[in-house]
């Protein structure tokens, strides 16, 4: 039999927790987002930055750089959070004037 340990060889070195960053603060009108995704979290900010006008899943397709069906999975997400309303065919960040 041969000397060397038989099973899962883990390392014990550097089994120190690395440190949580800590994000810059934000300084931005309108609620929040919370737990969204880095995709998420850019489909809403194009939205925001869509202004008062609105978007269609379409015009957040091409500003955002994603696919229409990925756009409306999002658009989907934030609307459960609250912070993305639909009036008609457009998309509106919350908080915008009607």
């Amino acid at each position: 039999m041969s000397k060397r340990q038989k099973g899962r060889r883990h390392r014990r070195v550097n089994r120190t927790p690395r440190p949580v960053r800590t994000s810059p603060a934000r300084t931005a009108a309108g609620p929040e987002p919370r737990s969204l995704g880095r995709h998420e979290a850019r489909t809403w900010e194009g939205l925001r930055a869509s202004g008062t006008g609105g978007a269609s899943i379409e015009e957040l397709s091409a500003a955002v750089g994603y696919q229409a069906r990925t756009i409306l999975k999002h658009m989907t997400g934030l609307s459960g959070q609250g912070l993305a309303e639909l009036r008609g065919d457009r998309w509106y960040a919350a908080g915008a004037s009607r």
